[in-house]
């Protein structure tokens, strides 16, 4: 045999031989992820989060007890939590430290304060403690918690703004 015949033989064979060259390969690739239990609150404006504020009004005398109730972003509480997890509201007795007798305090004479409390309920027979609180399952959704207040009849102390600040937690 011819040297040059010898050498164009594996070409040759290679051409001559039917072999095919997979076109394409399939594959899987994982996906997954994972949804933890959490809650977010409130609405954080400038670096700080709050709930708004909860205002009583303008009166002249305290003869008779005042009724507040809690709007969106006025002092309602927004909790949004991931559906089905169970979460709970409570609340501090705010300057006070005692949450069935909280007081707002006058804002140029700490000396001079306020009672009120928050409940609740409308009916504002269940005070908002820092133990049982109140109790609800997330939604995926924001749920809107109404605070009720109520400044009971009182003798009027001096004119003036009063203000507290009460802590809330959400745990779940």
């Amino acid at each position: 045999m011819d040297i040059k015949v010898l050498l164009l033989l594996p070409a040759i064979l290679l051409v001559s031989m039917p072999f095919s060259i997979p076109l394409s390969q399939a594959a899987t690739i994982g996906v997954s992820a994972t949804l933890l239990p959490a809650c977010e609150a409130g609405t954080t404006t400038s670096g700080s989060t709050s709930f708004g504020t909860l205002n009583f009004g303008n009166y002249a005398s305290l003869t008779s007890a005042i009724n507040a109730t809690s709007a969106q972003l006025a002092g309602s509480i927004r909790v949004k939590c991931v559906n089905g997890l169970a979460y709970k509201i409570v609340m501090d007795g705010g300057s006070s430290g005692v949450v069935t007798a909280r007081r707002m305090v006058n804002t140029t004479n700490s000396a001079v304060s306020l009672q009120y409390n928050l409940y609740t309920t409308a009916a504002r027979t269940t005070v908002w403690d820092n133990t049982t609180g109140v109790s609800n399952t997330g939604n995926g959704a924001d749920q809107w918690a109404t605070v009720y207040g109520r400044v009971p009849a009182q003798s009027t102390p001096a004119a003036g703004v009063y203000q507290d600040t009460v802590n809330v937690t959400v745990s779940w």
